[in-house]
């Protein structure tokens, strides 16, 4: 597939909804790696660390930048996509509330979302993320590492970057030894995301 990366004025700004433990932040940063790789002009990862356990709720932000320097590093208020790990998190009224139209949501899920809880004209992708991670054992003491699934969904979607460029950054962080099994996650993520 074709990538399609189009000039633009304002940032591309990108929301993360996780729980701790599910590698929603380490998604962040590995998709403003995979930005950089193609040649954007400036990719920012945001992370919000506080005192949060594992299974609560965590948020982070990554802004990417085609043609010019992000001079911005507060959180993303009106992102163009949004990254829901867990979707139980919706049922929060705050995280709901802060989803605006026009949004682009990727959502870890085997089934579409309530539609109930968006605004009308959302567009939303699902994978299931958890599932893939299972099948492939690609696991930790607190569940599935979701990073690669979902980063892989939005490679897809966005085609802002392909499996090239996913195998080239998870080489680089996680070394040889893993790349077969990132991989293998990697691409079963790209080939099922499906619009729902």
């Amino acid at each position: 597939m074709e990538k399609v990366i189009e000039s633009n004025s304002k940032p591309i700004e990108i929301t993360f909804h996780g729980r701790g433990g599910q590698t929603a932040v380490t998604a962040s940063q590995l998709l403003a790696e995979m930005a950089f790789e193609e040649k954007f002009v400036d990719c920012v990862s945001i992370p919000i660390i506080g005192a949060e356990r594992r299974g609560a709720p965590i948020i982070a932000f990554t802004k990417i930048s085609k043609d010019r320097v992000i001079k911005t590093y507060d959180s993303v208020k009106e992102p163009d996509f949004v990254f829901f790990f867990d979707t139980s998190l919706l049922e929060i009224p705050r995280i709901r509330d802060s989803i605006k139209e026009g949004v682009t949501i990727i959502a870890n899920s085997k089934k579409p979302l309530d539609s109930s809880l968006l605004p009308k004209n959302v567009k939303v992708f699902i994978v299931d993320a958890t599932g893939i991670c299972i099948k492939y054992g690609l696991m930790h003491s607190s569940g599935p590492i979701l990073n690669i699934p979902m980063i892989s969904a939005f490679g897809k979607i966005s085609r802002f970057y392909g499996l090239d460029t996913i195998e080239k950054v998870l080489k680089r962080e996680f070394g040889e030894k893993k790349l077969s099994i990132n991989m293998a996650v990697a691409k079963e993520a790209y080939e099922n995301v499906k619009e729902a």
